[in-house]
């Protein structure tokens, strides 16, 4: 299977969703298949999906809004606040040493400063829920703290914790996303991308791909992908800088 295989368009996904959800046939399939257990924040409507170990004002987020007002599906932020730091997984490396954007210098290259934000000897492999910033405050809620400064109309509603639903349903072996990838067949979005570097590769192709291709044969219909960047620029870094103005809202964390 070629890692394009995985995506679709945002204007095809758009509407076969729609489509999808007024499928009453296929999402009582759907539900059957996990137990009647659909996270109650996908039950009322389909969602355009961001789902992050936590979810933080980046590049990323600011581009995930706009293409999921694109969309015209409602978007929700999913977080596994369960997960484990790894530092070699650039998602949350970027998480907790920050990167950000002052424009582009003489030679169009990126004018960035960083701040790291845990102790990486102390944290590597702490789960995320139990991390504590360098300025002994709780991980999560500095981002939700500069999340809600950076935007203040978000609802915080919208950020959802699943990490009990993704325990309890997260496979064996090869099928470790079956049950993940089976909420994005008729009742959201996943707008993510899966970067095949020598980190994530192996995992990709063991643990993604098999669960994908299950559920597309299965059910007739692969769970839906939208990539949040081009694929041929999706290790740019430019999806994990924040911008600039960020950095005034954590001079007081210091």
């Amino acid at each position: 299977m070629k890692i394009e295989e995985l995506y679709t368009p945002l204007e095809e996904a758009k509407v076969e969703i729609m489509r999808r959800w007024n499928d009453k046939e296929l999402r009582k399939k759907v539900e059957k298949f996990l137990n009647g257990d659909i996270p109650k924040f996908l039950k009322k409507e389909p969602r355009a999906a961001l789902v992050r170990d936590v979810v933080s004002p980046n590049n990323e987020l600011f581009y995930f809004l706009d293409i999921a007002e694109l969309s015209g599906i409602k978007p929700i932020f999913i977080e596994y606040k369960a997960g484990k730091f790894v530092a070699k997984n650039l998602n949350k490396y970027h998480l907790c040493n920050m990167y950000f954007y002052h424009g582009l210098d003489k030679n169009c290259s990126y004018k960035i400063d960083h701040e790291r934000v845990v102790d990486f000897n102390k944290m590597e492999g702490q789960i995320f829920a139990k991390m504590k910033t360098v300025w002994n405050n709780k991980f999560i809620d500095f981002h939700h703290n500069i999340l809600h400064k950076s935007l203040p109309g978000l609802d915080m509603n919208s950020v959802v914790d699943f990490s009990k639903w993704f325990k309890k349903h997260r496979g064996k072996d090869n099928f470790y996303y079956l049950d993940y990838l089976a909420l994005f067949l008729c009742h959201g979005i996943l707008f993510d991308n899966f970067i095949m570097n020598n980190n994530e590769k192996e995992f990709i192709e063991k643990k993604v791909f098999p669960s994908f291709e299950y559920l597309t044969k299965f059910f007739g219909v692969k769970p839906l992908i939208v990539p949040i960047t081009p694929i041929e620029t999706e290790c740019d870094l430019w999806s994990w800088l924040y911008p600039g103005e960020v950095k005034e809202h954590i001079k007081n964390k210091k």
